[in-house]
């Protein structure tokens, strides 16, 4: 029987560019307009109509496509917006299997917004950072802390029955917390994902340019070592953390609660690969559509150096074949200490953009997390025989 065509691609709308109703702290997207030099406040027709005709022409035949709509905060487009999407869909996408997901901090989400992802099978993301006290250390806004009000957009995604995960990042106020974070997530979802912080302070140059945080190291940008910012979480505390996780889910939830990390690295351990791009041994095919149109390597390479094309321009299927060399890089780029290391099968290097300091013989490329990633995958591995009976 022939296989059918299932080519997938990671394609990212910021729909809204880095627009925001919130001003949360480690944020590395708000100073993007300024940055691009973007003047747009919403994705127009035409890039909007651009993005899914050039999706879908993008996967195989056979492929789920999901369409992953971003921000900024998303739902500042409107529901007019998202309504035009879904024609879009209709309209190009007859006969397809689509998916769409959309990333949310649910603060704007009301009934009608509910009902909307309700009605087109939307999977929802809430970013939240866990109890009160450690969600608005660094998710505020004017007026100051959020929870409350992104506690009440999940409660109308609950009464509407919509299927939604939860974004939460590690950081410096939550890091040493994993007990109370799982054990307060766990009552609003069966599906978790967390999302190490690691941002460093800008050079002078990149300040005046408007840049916060310093851009990444890459295949075009230079590792200029500068140290992690105070928000961030520490090597160990990452560690630490994701052990605690482990234990309270190995304890109450195994088969019934799903963290993207441990379901990931099991399916490393069984020579799967896929679902989680930083442990992947390549990447590059996570790009991500500006509100302009135009394309980048990956959302957190939004910078002039890491430009594709625009689609507008360029059917994107050329501009994700464009995009190899950046995802080889991410095998390229490692030292030699990391293809010495017990875990680089279930590691890879994690996320280019960590990979801020030196080993120990000087090499550059050793990414910012190593040790906690050590700490928890030999932790991770020598646990989980006792559950599934695999072999790491």
């Amino acid at each position: 029987m022939r296989n059918g065509d299932t080519r997938t691609f990671a394609v990212m709308a910021k729909v809204v560019g880095g627009r925001c109703n919130l001003a949360c702290a480690y944020c590395y997207y708000v100073e993007k307009p300024k940055l691009l030099g973007q003047t747009l406040s919403v994705m127009p027709d035409d890039v909007l109509e651009a993005y899914v005709r050039r999706n879908l022409e993008t996967h195989g035949r056979d492929a789920t496509v999901e369409f992953a709509w971003h921000g900024g905060e998303p739902t500042l487009a409107g529901l007019g917006f998202f309504r035009k999407a879904m024609e879009l869909e209709r309209t190009y996408g007859e006969g397809r299997k689509i998916v769409n997901t959309i990333q949310t901090n649910a603060t704007l989400l009301d009934d009608d917004w509910c009902a909307f992802f309700a009605q087109n099978g939307f999977l929802v993301g809430v970013s939240v950072d866990g109890p009160r006290e450690f969600h608005d250390a660094y998710r505020r806004d004017a007026a100051g802390g959020t929870f409350d009000r992104t506690m009440a957009g999940m409660a109308l995604l609950r009464k509407r029955r919509v299927p939604f995960n939860t974004l939460t990042t590690v950081n410096a106020a939550n890091m040493n917390r994993g007990r109370e974070v799982y054990g307060f997530l766990r009552e609003y979802t069966d599906f978790m994902q967390f999302l190490p912080v690691v941002e460093s302070g800008g050079t002078t140059f990149e300040v005046d340019d408007g840049q916060r945080f310093a851009m990444p190291p890459g295949i075009r940008s230079a590792n200029l070592l500068h140290p992690a910012v105070p928000f961030s979480v520490t090597a160990a505390g990452y560690g630490a953390f994701l052990c605690e996780v482990f234990d309270c889910w190995k304890r109450r939830d195994v088969g019934r609660k799903f963290v993207q990390i441990f379901e990931v690295t099991i399916g490393a351990m069984r020579g799967a690969r896929g679902g989680l791009c930083v442990h992947d041994a390549l990447c590059g095919h996570a790009a991500s559509v500006e509100v302009n149109g135009d394309v980048y390597s990956c959302e957190r390479y939004a910078y002039p150096n890491y430009r594709l094309g625009n689609i507008l321009e360029t059917p994107l299927a050329e501009l994700m074949e464009g995009n190899r060399a950046f995802g080889m890089h991410k095998m390229y780029g490692l030292p030699k200490a990391c293809f010495e290391c017990p875990y680089i099968r279930l590691c890879f290097g994690g996320c280019p953009k960590d990979r801020i300091l030196r080993t120990e013989d000087g090499q550059g490329g050793r990414n910012y997390l190593c040790d906690g990633y050590k700490h928890f995958f030999r932790y991770f591995s020598n646990s989980i025989q006792k559950i599934t009976g695999y072999i790491s």
